[in-house]
């Protein structure tokens, strides 16, 4: 919660608070824009963590036996999960706070955010193998509960740390690139009255897309892709239609066309789609797909290896 306060306070939208057992994670609109605003949204959870525990834990000190047994159970234990809390927060990994405190001070000092994503990634890496390593350890010992929880949040950082730069890498690549600037205007639609037989022979194999939207007296009405033709029987295709199986109107996941590039694939990414209408007005004007993304972030000037890699994993 304290870091949506820290982003409201820099301009920063928030799409959602998931709240949890051990808190709550926001979800921002928006990437940081300096180092300083990273530090300020990483190091203000922690803190907020260890004044709330030291607060707790001063109650239950004081208070003693002046309070009923329940309230004092409560204090203590609230107490000193927040400080466990500010702890274990501040280790130099993603996607801990520590993490992102360290990725900023790297920021700070290169100024090149990649470079220090990178730094980051490494140290986080590191420290996974670390947690895995100690877990290994004490399921040998036949410490299994604690053996199992480490072991689980090492792979967990490993891949925290993985997903962290690939989405640094993208952002970076599509910078402020927009829907309209990579969409395809030229939009191939398929009626929701025809066979999956005719839609099979005259769609897919001719202009070889992994899917098509579902237009009906210029609506968009639904989408049908690869994947639901090959749910159907081959000698069901011919009495089944293209309506019988697509993905409904109601379903599809949509973009606009001055939204955010890197904020749309995150969202294809999210949803597992391989493809997104472009609506204006209610009608659809175009459609973007991992291909144009792809061929975005290859366009980029100056690409080194580990982003044009980055950029065939997108296309697959």
């Amino acid at each position: 919660m304290a870091h949506s306060f820290v982003a409201q306070s820099n301009e920063m939208g928030i799409r959602s608070i998931t709240l949890h057992f051990f808190g709550g994670v926001s979800e921002l609109e928006d990437e940081s824009k300096t180092p300083g605003i990273e530090m300020r949204m990483a190091a203000v959870g922690p803190i907020t963590s260890l004044v709330i525990g030291v607060t707790l834990v001063g109650l239950y000190i004081v208070l003693g036996e002046g309070v009923p047994d329940f309230l004092r159970a409560v204090l203590q234990y609230s107490g000193f999960t927040n400080l466990g809390l500010a702890f274990f927060n501040t280790i130099p990994a993603f996607p801990m706070d520590g993490g992102r405190v360290l990725r900023a001070i790297l920021w700070k000092r290169n100024n090149d955010i990649l470079k220090a994503t990178r730094w980051a990634r490494t140290i986080s890496i590191g420290i996974s193998f670390v947690f895995m390593f100690l877990g290994f350890a004490s399921l040998f010992i036949g410490a299994f509960g604690n053996g199992l929880w480490l072991v689980v949040l090492g792979i967990f950082l490993r891949g925290a740390a993985e997903a962290e730069m690939s989405h640094t890498i993208i952002s970076e690549a599509l910078g402020d690139v927009t829907i309209g600037d990579i969409m395809s205007t030229d939009i191939i639609s398929i009626e929701p009255d025809l066979s999956l037989e005719t839609a099979v022979t005259e769609y897919f194999q001719k202009y070889k897309h992994n899917g098509f939207p579902v237009v009906d007296d210029g609506e968009l009405v639904g989408i049908v892709t690869e994947q639901d033709v090959r749910e159907v029987d081959s000698d069901r295709r011919g009495v089944t239609s293209v309506a019988d199986v697509m993905r409904p109107r109601g379903e599809i996941i949509t973009v606009e066309s001055d939204d955010v590039a890197s904020d749309a694939l995150l969202k294809m990414a999210r949803n597992d789609v391989g493809r997104l209408p472009v609506m204006e007005g209610g009608k659809m004007i175009g459609i973007v797909t991992r291909s144009d993304f792809t061929r975005s972030i290859k366009m980029k000037s100056q690409l080194d290896e580990e982003t044009s890699e980055l950029a065939e994993t997108i296309s697959r």
